[in-house]
């Protein structure tokens, strides 16, 4: 200690020429953890001495900070650059491609027409920290070398299997339970589990049966086998219907073991057809740590080569069954015929059978035998064994021959080594358990159940209270029952048998004598049975649409009441009395949902136009059969939402003829008189709902009118999410549930109402989950099948439960490459009035873990823009849209989403869904349909006008070349110009149109259906968003990467575990969760180095160089500080899990908590310590004794602090000594750091 201390003052020394000055140092150098290691030391400063220690800090450090803007690094927009240290060590070597391509001037210019030049830029503190080694001369190399270290062996398997013959395939199958193996002679012989290094491996499940495996078949190099599940084999009925470790398929360990053979697991390579659902039913993939097998998907590579997009597979299907769907319909309209598009030859369904059809230029395969699997029964499987043995054998060899036929094609249209290891990694996930996920499900059930309960008995009671509006026709007067049937069915009875009249007489003298007691009437009631009819009629009296919601009385579920009622069933939004804004809701045939506004008065306000249609409705309106509409009630309940007459001004055009922009308003409207004066009127069989209005009444903005559903109203439609020409079919499903929120769909009918859209919206969620989440497949695990790491924690419970769950994803299931599953990976966050939706939060670290994980800061923003600067100018924040994405502020309103939001007059929310919509590649078109379903007050003309602005301002305009020689535009050479996204589009358009579009990273190509040989020009929209959404799947790839080999290199003992949107979550031994924190923000680093210098940019700006904050937590939360309260789990994670708050670390304290090494320090014993602290109690005695030499002297402080600033009235103190001074001070900052490091492991 005494070492350390007169080390630390010899610095001190040199740098202030004082003892004293050692407080300063404190102060200004020492890590924060050490300052309060020094006021605790037994030589604790007097108030005095430390206000004179706050005095020489406050003045040393306006000395430092003076100089920190020159200190940091710039770019030559003013973006602060990585520092000196890590630029050094990222960027090796500069890229050929790297050449100022416009002047200073330009980007200054550009920037100044968006009012972004000369904006303040946010400047932190330099990180300073010693990276790995780079593995190669660059960070390219880099990753290269370890994505191919990580797929080497794979790849050469992968290359000598399908090179070599494969054996025959049995002629018979073994029926024992287990794995059988059949030898090149013709024997077989029963093994534990196939000892191959690389196989093709198919499973077959009897679908009644549950997540119970029933037989499976694998092919190696030298080998087949089979495997038949003890269900399959043994009569015996199982009580038991949870899958158990015992029930699944091993693929390196015997039964009832959890450890090879050898003791040392080998790597190895499962093939498969949709693998991740094969994956589900190994055995081993349930174990924590310890296999080394990866599953390659056929499925996934198919996809990637040759898949559909989401449209392209609905014209595929559409033209097989002559569909009249609208996509079909418009791409017809664009190509006289698609049935001859190249694109239908280039790829196929992801199904099997269309694939080997497709890569193996044969035959479709016989798929009838599976649905034995999907309807059948145990019994069904051991009649067919042999059969159904072969089936899934064939498919196997099927597997063999796709994965042959894609292998060659995918390494080379995916040349780097990262794609391929990334897939691999993605298909590892997995998602550990404990008794919190069973507490879960079941409180969300119970919940869900309760709260469904309360909905209907609520929706009865409504409909009882509606169903007596039938006295006095008191609907014909309601603006939403007006329509229902109510017509009623009256009870049939016999024919009573007519009497003689002399009978007559004879039963008229009985009843005379017998009296009218209530025996006599009850008597005579129960003569009536006999003329009951045998089918007696369903609720009879009762008007039909309440009958309708009634069960029958030869139902199974009969309840009495109408229990049938939902909020599904179509009439229920007019007995909750909906409003949209105040208009009453209507359904129509032609038109699906919309509500009703009256009509302007007749003569007073519109054109003459619409004064003659309105005529032709009143007539009509007269001569109609049907129910009338109570208008005057309509007008009454919308008195106050009318405007006044003077406001009413003339109606426009429909904004449906105005299909072409360049129609002047004029010609319009004189077609329109035309029309009119040459109209005759028509007859009422003649006129049809769907015939809009030749006007748009300005005093109300919607869909429509609709002049011709009700006469004398105006009807518009409900917004629909995919746009104007779609129908909405229930104004109480998920797509409404934000309007429900804001108020824009309410109720008028008062409490009951307004309780059942409550407990609607809580119940959305898991109405639409339930059925996905109940039935993952979960598996729990005895202690003895445990980790040991969980075993031997101290928060190990022996009476708990602990299993896991593997996901089944498909590891590149969209053209994109993006994995698809369908409950995981678009898992939703925790809201406090959705029943489940505490979802991630149920997925818990077992003892001895936690997860460690970020979310990546507006990815594919950031790679937008990273294009774009790289097009313009190679100088990161160029243009406007990269300068807002860098540096653009929330509060100043510089940011991206705020300046559109500001644009087109919506949220800051809603703008984002504007922003990446038009970055992906939609057109004006979608982003009209998606301003009027954000606001749907808009009119068409101001939403084109709003939307026009946007694409101008943002997108630009475009520029065609022009030819001097042939006097006319190439159309096929454009750009975009004027715009604050311009270059950005360029770029992207850039490589989606060229002759083989490859992502500017990672080199993956498109998928050969959206190449241009197959396409022409079609799909823009999806070659567009395919660059973009691509190019995130190379970042996820190139992260999942660096995080295995920094695992792998440093002995951090973690795995992966999923990635949820832009997230990615790692499973860590809870020693070592900071180290892997600390390893995720250098992936972070050198991820977006990869990018940066790919695109010719040899630099990085800071604030994206480090995620914003690392999660370290033991669940998988959306924030971890998020309690995720909801009806399911009213009292929160805190108190109903007993889960605190985890930890969000910035890459500062992640560096204080690490010491700023990967490396793993080493645990000191108990002897060691007790030593040490012996020792600390004899040197502090000594150091108290020397207390004196740190006493300082004001007076003697204020002279000598005449070095670090000038004295009024002084002279100015000579600058190279200044310069000199605060040299030394940076020089010897990481040496004084070092000591104090070292004083505070002792003092420990």
């Amino acid at each position: 200690m005494r070492q350390l201390y007169s080390r630390l003052c010899t610095f001190c020394t040199k740098v202030h020429k004082t003892k004293s000055a050692l407080s300063d140092c404190n102060a200004t150098h020492v890590p924060r953890r050490m300052q309060h290691v020094m006021s605790n030391s037994p030589h604790e400063l007097t108030k005095q001495r430390r206000s004179s220690l706050i005095l020489s800090q406050n003045r040393l450090k306006s000395n430092l900070v003076s100089n920190k803007q020159d200190e940091v690094r710039k770019n030559s927009v003013n973006i602060q650059m990585l520092s000196q240290s890590l630029y050094e060590q990222v960027f090796k070597t500069k890229p050929d491609s790297e050449h100022n391509v416009i002047s200073a001037d330009d980007i200054i210019s550009h920037l100044s027409k968006f009012e972004l030049w000369g904006k303040e830029t946010t400047i932190n503190d330099d990180v300073d920290v010693k990276l790995p080694r780079l593995q190669g001369k660059d960070i390219s190399e880099h990753f290269y070398k370890i994505g191919f270290e990580q797929t080497e062996e794979f790849m050469s398997r992968a290359g000598d299997f399908i090179a070599q013959a494969i054996p025959e395939k049995p002629q018979k199958w073994n029926f024992k339970p287990g794995w059988t193996r059949y030898n090149k002679d013709g024997s077989m012989s029963l093994v534990p589990h196939p000892d191959e290094e690389i196989m093709v491996f198919d499973v077959e499940v009897l679908v009644p049966e549950g997540n119970f495996p029933t037989m499976a078949t694998a092919l190696t190099p030298n080998h087949w086998y089979s495997w038949c599940s003890e269900r399959l084999v043994s009569e015996r009925y199982r009580w038991v219907k949870d899958t158990s470790l015992s029930d699944l398929i091993p693929l390196e360990t015997a039964n009832n073991q959890t450890v090879p053979p050898s003791g040392e697991w080998k790597s190895r390579l499962v093939i498969g057809h949709n693998v991740g659902y094969d994956r589900s039913f190994v055995k081993e993939q349930y174990f924590i740590k310890g296999p080394k097998t990866r599953f390659l998907d056929t499925m996934s590579l198919h996809i990637a080569v040759s898949g559909f997009t989401s449209l392209q597979r609905i014209l595929k299907a559409g033209i097989a069954k002559e569909s009249q769907r609208k996509e079909v319909k418009a791409a017809e309209l664009r190509n006289k015929s698609i049935k001859d598009a190249q694109w239908l030859l280039e790829g196929s369904m992801n199904n099997l059978s269309d694939v080997y059809a497709l890569h193996c230029k044969e035959g479709a395969l016989d798929k009838e035998t599976r649905n034995i699997f999907v309807t059948g029964n145990m019994k069904d499987i051991r009649d067919n064994f042999q059969m159904l043995m072969n089936y899934c054998a064939s498919d196997t060899h099927a597997t063999y021959k796709v994965f042959k036929g894609l292998w060659p094609d995918f390494r080379e249209r995916f040349p780097h080594p990262v794609t391929l290891a990334g897939m691999l990694e993605m298909g590892s996930a997995y998602l550990p358990l404990n008794y919190s996920w069973q507490k879960y499900t079941t409180e969300s059930e119970a919940t869900y159940v309760d709260l469904q309960r309360q909905l209907r008995l609520m929706l009865m009671k409504i409909a009882d209270d509606a169903c007596l509006m039938i006295e006095d026709e008191q609907y014909k007067e309601d603006v939403w029952m007006w329509d229902a049937d109510w017509s009623v069915k009256r009870a049939k009875m016999k024919i009573k048998p007519k009497l003689s009249a002399k009978r007559q007489r004879e039963e008229l003298k009985k009843l005379e004598e017998a009296g009218d007691s209530e025996e006599e009437r009850v008597k005579r009631v129960l003569e009536t049975a006999s003329r009951l009819p045998k089918n007696i009629s369903h609720k009879p009296n009762f008007p039909i649409w309440y009958a309708d919601l009634c069960p029958r009385l030869k139902d199974d579920d009969w309840s009495p009441g109408p229990t049938k009622i939902s909020t599904q069933t179509r009439i229920t939004p007019k007995l909750l009395q909906l409003t949209w804004e105040g208009f009453p809701l209507h359904y129509d045939d032609d038109l699906g949902w919309g509500y009703l506004v009256p009509a302007p008065p007749l003569g007073e306000y519109g054109t003459p136009e619409d004064h003659q249609e309105q005529e032709f409705n009143v007539l009509i309106d007269e001569s109609d059969a049907g129910p009338k509409f109570p208008i005057e009630a309509l007008k009454a309940m919308c008195d106050s939402l009318m405007p006044e007459k003077e406001s009413f001004p003339p109606a426009g055009p429909d904004p449906r003829l105005l299909l072409n922009e360049d129609i002047h308003m004029d010609d319009v409207n004189k077609c329109m008189r035309i029309y009119w004066q040459n109209k005759k009127k028509p007859k009422k069989d003649k006129i049809k709902k769907t015939d809009a209005n030749l006007s748009v009444p300005t005093y109300h903005k919607g869909i429509g009118p609709y002049t011709q559903v009700i006469p004398g109203v105006h009807f518009f439609k409900l917004p629909h999410k995919d746009g104007d020409n779609n129908n909405v079919g229930n104004p109480l499903a998920k797509d409404f549930l934000a309007k429900l929120e804001d108020g824009t769909l309410s109720t008028v009918a008062g409490g009951e109402a307004f309780r059942a859209l409550e407990l609607s919206k809580m119940c959305s969620y898991w109405r639409n989950s339930r059925k996905r989440i109940l039935s993952q497949m979960t598996i729990w695990m005895k202690e003895s099948e445990l980790s040991s790491n969980i075993v031997k924690s101290r928060d190990y419970d022996v009476n708990g439960m602990y299993g896991a769950i593997v996901p089944r994803i498909v590891t590149a299931g969209t053209v994109t490459r993006r994995a698809v599953e369908p409950t995981w990976l678009t898992a939703s966050n925790a809201y406090t009035d959705r029943v489940g939706s505490e979802l991630k939060a149920a997925v818990q670290a077992p003892p001895g873990y936690h997860f460690v994980g970020a979310d990546v800061d507006s990815q594919e923003l950031w790679i937008a823009a990273i294009m774009g600067d790289s097009y313009f100018a190679r100088q990161h924040g160029s243009t406007a849209f990269g300068w807002m994405t860098l540096q653009g502020n929330k509060t100043e309103g510089t940011d991206l989403h705020s300046k559109t939001a500001a644009m087109m007059g919506i949220s800051r929310d809603q703008a984002k869904v504007v922003n990446y919509a038009r970055i992906y590649g939609a057109g004006r078109l979608f982003a009209q349909r998606l301003l009027r379903r954000l606001n749907h007050q808009l009119t068409e003309d101001e939403v084109r006008g709003k939307v026009n602005f946007m694409f101008n301002s943002t997108k630009g305009r475009i520029k065609f070349k022009y030819d001097d020689k042939e006097k006319e535009f190439y159309k096929r050479e454009k750009s975009w110009e004027g715009g604050s996204e311009s270059h950005m589009f360029n770029k992207l358009e850039m490589i989606a149109e060229s002759d083989q579009p490859a992502t500017p990273v990672l080199g993956c190509r498109i998928s050969r259906t959206l190449e241009p040989s197959a396409v022409d020009t079609d799909f823009m929209t999806s070659r567009v968003n395919w660059v973009v959404q691509s190019s995130a799947v190379d970042y996820l790839h190139l992260m999942l990467v660096s995080m295995r080999w920094l695992f792998q290199q440093f002995n951090i003992d973690g795995r992966f575990c999923i990635s949820i949107h832009d997230e990615v979550r790692y499973l860590v031994k809870s020693e070592d969760r900071y180290r892997a924190a600390l390893a995720l923000q250098i992936t972070n680093l050198w991820t977006r180095s990869m990018f940066a210098h790919s695109l010719g940019m040899s630099d990085l700006p800071q604030s994206v160089a480090f995620f914003s904050a690392v999660d370290i937590d033991k669940c998988l939360r959306k924030e971890v500080h998020q309690d995720c309260k909801t009806p399911s789990n009213p009292h929160g994670l805190e108190q109903g899990y007993g889960l605190p708050s985890g930890e969000a670390l910035d890459i500062y304290k992640i560096l204080k908590l690490t010491n700023s090494s990967l490396t793993k320090s080493r645990q000191p014993n108990k002897s060691d310590l007790k030593a040490k602290c012996a020792g600390l109690k004899t040197q502090d005695r000594v150091l108290e004794a020397k207390d004196h030499d740190l006493e300082i002297n004001d007076d003697e402080f204020d002279t000598k602090s005449g070095d670090f600033e000038t004295k009024d009235g002084g002279t100015e103190p000579n600058k190279g000594d200044e310069e000199t001074r605060n040299d030394n001070i940076v020089d010897l900052n990481q040496d004084i750091s070092e000591i104090f490091e070292e004083l505070e492991s002792q003092v420990r």
